[in-house]
């Protein structure tokens, strides 16, 4: 009898531990570019939130419930991110968007996210004054890294400058700000150019570019078609140096250019892997062991896995998960010590410590430490009033 009673007992304690309800998940929607021309800023920006999101639930997740990641691939197109991010509002009831890359793709999502009152944390470079309750920027601004290179570059090559970039938001107001900066330092802008995308040969901007006798070429052109851009220029016959600095130029250029057509590039971020931090050393080491030691690590990584502690920091804060709440307490959270200190501000901006680096035999090498930017208020003549 005492047998079968405690049979009954083990048997009974082991239905009311796998009937247990387990708790729920904190759904994050990721809408980012896995295909096409940002794809390469989408892929990273995943994999940075996804190690952020493994980390935090391998250490008791966020309030005691895990977070989980769902994922949708917007190919960077405005109409399919407003899409995708409905249906992981009111078909999954995610708590908060994660993404996306291009600016026009930001605009319209931020709408949705004002529409449903739900957060967009957004982690890539764009053209600065876009303010929303519902959004919070980890971006690198015009502040960040035109007003700092602009007079070093008057300074060090000369002060004849071309600008080159992407017929849409970001190049054309990246590019009011440069010839606002050129013009302060005394400079000149010989041409401002946009293209289409997609452009197969470039050889006719060559051309104007050695015709201008410009000393400094601002390159607004990411993805594979600033490969194919400095690919071909290196063939090229200016007949002169010319000083290329590609915006949002990262480590995913190392491999998918020769060393032929990057040396002396400069680029300039909030983040290298090569970096001496002990924070930015942290996070490489902790990429490389989740996704493989060959595993590239960029800005874009490091800006959404930042992004994913954000939240969890503040939703700890708060003691429960209520968007308005989180949203609340955002603005002053930091992370991070030192000179490495990342803080929220009022504006949903972040300060930023910024680094100058170049391209040189096979390496992204950091030249001048341009030390934490703390931008003008982007509330103030925001884009969207």
């Amino acid at each position: 009898m005492m047998k079968i009673q405690s049979f009954l007992l083990s048997l009974l304690a082991l239905l009311n531990t796998s009937c247990s309800p387990e708790k729920s998940s904190i759904k994050l929607g990721a809408v980012l570019p896995l295909t096409g021309t940002f794809a390469i800023y989408g892929e990273q920006a995943l994999k940075g939130a996804q190690l952020a999101v493994d980390e935090i639930n391998a250490n008791g997740g966020v309030l005691g419930r895990p977070l989980e990641l769902i994922v949708r691939d917007n190919q960077t197109n405005p109409a399919k991110s407003v899409k995708l991010s409905r249906e992981l509002i009111q078909q999954y009831q995610v708590f908060s968007l994660l993404g996306p890359v291009s600016s026009a793709s930001r605009y319209a999502m931020t709408e949705v996210a004002e529409e449903f009152q739900t957060p967009l944390f957004y982690g890539i470079d764009y053209e600065g004054r876009h303010f929303s309750r519902y959004l919070i920027c980890y971006s690198t601004i015009p502040e960040h890294y035109i007003e700092p290179i602009v007079p070093y570059l008057v300074n060090n090559v000369g002060d004849n400058f071309y600008i080159f970039g992407y017929d849409y938001i970001w190049p054309h107001r990246m590019s009011e700000r440069i010839i606002e900066s050129v013009e302060k330092h005394n400079g000149k802008v010989s041409n401002t150019e946009f293209t289409a995308f997609g452009v197969g040969d470039y050889t006719p901007v060559f051309e104007r570019i050695k015709q201008s006798q410009a000393n400094n070429l601002m390159l607004i052109l990411p993805g594979q078609d600033g490969f194919n851009f400095l690919n071909q220029m290196a063939s090229f016959d200016f007949e002169r140096e010319i000083q290329v600095v590609a915006f949002a130029a990262d480590e995913t250029y190392l491999t998918n250019l020769p060393s032929s057509a990057l040396d002396g590039v400069l680029t300039a971020l909030h983040f290298f892997s090569s970096l001496e931090a002990t924070a930015a050393q942290s996070f490489v080491t902790n990429y490389q062991k989740h996704f493989g030691q060959e595993s590239v690590v960029t800005y874009s990584s490091k800006a959404h896995y930042d992004l994913i502690y954000l939240i969890a920091a503040s939703l700890e804060e708060v003691g429960e998960v209520d968007k308005e709440k989180l949203i609340d307490a955002l603005p002053n959270t930091t992370l991070y010590l030192g000179d490495s200190e990342l803080r929220v501000r009022e504006d949903h901006h972040v300060d930023l410590p910024m680094y100058l680096a170049q391209f040189s035999d096979g390496s992204l090498s950091v030249i001048k430490n341009l030390g934490t930017i703390r931008p003008g208020d982007q509330r103030s003549n925001s884009a969207n009033e």
